[in-house]
């Protein structure tokens, strides 16, 4: 991920967190189903951060959590309202492949992905995942009859639409059984419970 995507959510973490963290709830229902696919204890990556509304939620689950994420100043925000959680600035491609994770969280992260890109980010998300581990993954839908990403010009960073046929395939393609489809926000978004 680029240099532009760190600048763009350091300048709005504060307003992120705001309206996508702490209040909205819109994931609640998605981790509770996450969880449900783990074992006790399990170790999870939570793959962009954001002000860390979900790695607590997994931490006051009773799981292993270290959430990451390229903007300092949404880490900052997640240790401020997370302290007990294990944050770190980092992109996940730099992120060492030495540890394995049961469960992958990557929420709301994976439009900010390139389609050049989206080959070598699903191989990093699969190397760190253990044997049968679950991945959890969400997109934005194509407004069109294609794949596309486009450059928005104003905020700097690119943004990515799939169609849903796409996000499967693509999934497939990287040795992932999908568990569960589903959309949300009213067809706008997807997201996929699959495993290694």
């Amino acid at each position: 991920m680029s240099k532009e995507i760190e600048k763009y959510y350091n300048k709005i973490a504060e307003e992120y967190t705001k309206q996508h963290g702490y209040g909205e709830q819109l994931s609640i229902g998605s981790l509770k189903k996450f969880i449900k696919f783990l074992p006790l204890n399990a170790d999870i990556l939570d793959v962009g951060c954001g002000g860390g509304q979900d790695s607590k939620f997994l931490y006051d689950n009773n799981l292993n959590v270290l959430g990451i994420d390229v903007s300092k100043e949404m880490i900052k925000l997640s240790k401020k309202y997370s302290p007990e959680t294990s944050f770190k600035v980092l992109n996940v491609i730099d992120l060492p492949s030495i540890k394995k994770y049961d469960g992958i969280w990557c929420s709301r992260v994976f439009h900010n992905v390139s389609i050049k890109e989206q080959d070598n980010f699903l191989k990093k998300l699969r190397v760190l995942l253990k044997k049968d581990g679950i991945l959890y993954l969400t997109s934005v839908v194509s407004d069109k009859k294609e794949d596309y990403d486009i450059f928005d010009l104003n905020n700097k960073i690119t943004k990515k639409y799939l169609m849903p046929k796409s996000f499967k395939d693509l999934l497939i393609k990287h040795n992932f059984k999908i568990l569960k489809f589903k959309y949300w926000e009213g067809k706008k978004g997807m997201e996929v419970f699959a495993q290694k």
